[in-house]
C-alpha cells in the first residue's frame, strides 16, 4: 500500500512483537520521549525469550568487572573473529561490543529491567579469546505479583522449569531444594519457596517468584506498563504502507478489526523466528529438515515473510543454515 489512505492511529514507532527483543525496542522509545505501540500476535507477552535461560552475552560488562571477573571487549572481539571466520567489515561487531555495557546500565538506571553476573558461564567454543566468566549476564528474579492480574499475561516456562506444577527454580535455588534436608538453612531456605508458592496459588495460575527468561519479559513488561506503553494483542501486521521505499505505517489485524497505523519514525519486526513454519524450515534449514520445534507456538515466522515481501533476505549462505539445537522428547 502506498500513503493514499486514512490513518486510523498514529504513533512514534510501530513494534510487532512482544517478545524481548520488541519490548526492550519499545521500551526505549519511551523513555526517549517516542510514542510507541507493540503489536502481539498471541494472548500473552514474552514469546520464546519467556521459556529461555534469560541470558544475554555482553562482554566487558560493569556488573561482571565488579564482581571480580576478569573480562574485556578486545579479547571477545578476537573470539568472535575466530568464531565468524571473517572480519567486522560492517563494523556493527565493533558498535556491539562498544555499546552492549552501556545498554545494560542505560536500563538498569531507567527501567526496571535488571542483569546480574552469571558467574562461570564458558564461551561455546574453545578459541582464542574464549572466556570462562564475566561474559554472560542473567535476569535478576522479578516478583509478579507487581503486575497484579496482568501477570497472566506473561507467557509461562516449558512445565520442564516448574516444579509442583508450577513453582520456577532458579540456578541457586536448585541446590538448597536438593538438599533441603541437608542443613537447616537449607530446609528454612526451601519452605519459605514452598509457602510463597502456596499463596501464589490462592490467588493466581502459577507461582509468581519468576526467574530466568521468564523474570527478563515480566520486567521488559511491567517497564512497559508504568511507561505506559500499549500492546494489542491477538493483533498482527498484515501488510506494510511504504512511501516510495520508506515504510511509514502498517495494515493491522486486530481483535476488533483492520487499523491502519501510521508510525512516524519507522516499523520494528521483532516477531521471532519460523519454528513452527513448516516452509521456512524447510527452505532455510538443513536436510532432513527437523519436524518440531521447541519456539514458542504463534512463532510461525510472520515478521520475516512480511520482509522478504518487500525485499527483505535470508541467506543461509552467509549467515549459515543452523538453528540453536537442543534434545527433547
Amino acid at each position: 500500500m502506498t500513503t493514499n489512505t486514512t490513518w486510523d492511529r498514529e504513533v512514534d514507532l510501530l513494534v510487532l512483537g512482544a517478545g524481548a527483543g520488541g519490548m526492550t525496542a519499545a521500551l526505549v522509545a519511551s523513555l526517549e520521549g517516542l510514542k510507541p505501540l507493540v503489536i502481539e500476535k498471541s494472548r500473552q507477552v514474552g514469546g520464546t525469550a519467556s521459556t529461555s535461560a534469560g541470558s544475554i552475552w555482553i562482554p566487558g560488562n560493569r556488573q561482571s568487572l565488579d564482581a571480580g571477573y576478569s573480562d574485556s571487549a578486545e579479547a571477545a572481539d578476537v573470539y568472535m573473529e575466530k568464531l565468524s571466520g571473517r572480519g567486522d567489515v560492517s563494523g556493527l561487531r565493533r558498535v556491539y561490543l562498544q555499546t552492549g555495557p552501556r545498554v545494560v546500565d542505560y536500563l538498569r538506571a531507567r527501567s526496571d529491567v535488571r542483569f546480574n553476573p552469571c558467574g562461570k558461564h564458558p564461551d561455546y567454543r574453545d578459541l582464542d579469546g574464549a572466556a570462562v566468566s564475566g561474559r554472560a549476564l542473567v535476569p535478576e528474579n522479578f516478583d509478579g505479583r507487581l503486575l497484579g492480574a496482568d501477570f497472566e499475561r506473561v507467557r509461562p516456562p516449558i512445565p520442564e522449569f516448574m516444579v509442583l506444577g508450577g513453582m520456577m527454580a532458579g540456578k541457586e535455588d536448585i541446590p538448597r531444594l536438593l538438599g533441603r534436608f541437608k542443613s537447616v538453612a537449607n530446609f528454612t531456605y526451601s519452605g519459605k519457596l514452598f509457602a510463597r508458592y502456596l499463596s501464589d496459588r490462592v490467588r493466581y495460575s502459577r507461582g509468581t517468584r519468576v526467574v530466568m527468561g521468564n523474570a527478563l519479559v515480566a520486567r521488559l513488561f511491567y517497564s512497559l506498563k508504568k511507561n505506559n506503553v500499549p500492546v494489542l494483542f491477538e493483533s498482527t501486521s498484515v501488510e506494510l504502507i511504504r512511501d516510495g521505499k520508506k515504510v511509514v505505517g502498517a495494515v493491522v489485524r486486530t481483535a476488533s478489526g483492520i487499523e491502519r497505523v501510521r508510525a512516524r519514525k519507522g516499523v520494528v519486526i521483532a516477531t521471532g523466528g519460523y519454528g513452527h513454519n513448516r516452509e521456512l524450515r524447510k527452505q532455510f534449514m538443513p536436510h532432513p529438515t527437523p519436524q518440531h520445534s521447541v519456539a514458542c507456538e504463534s512463532n510461525t515466522g510472520d515478521g520475516i515473510t512480511l520482509g522478504m515481501k518487500y525485499g527483505g533476505t535470508v541467506s543461509p549462505e552467509e549467515h549459515g543454515d543452523g538453528a540453536f539445537w537442543t534434545p527433547f522428547r
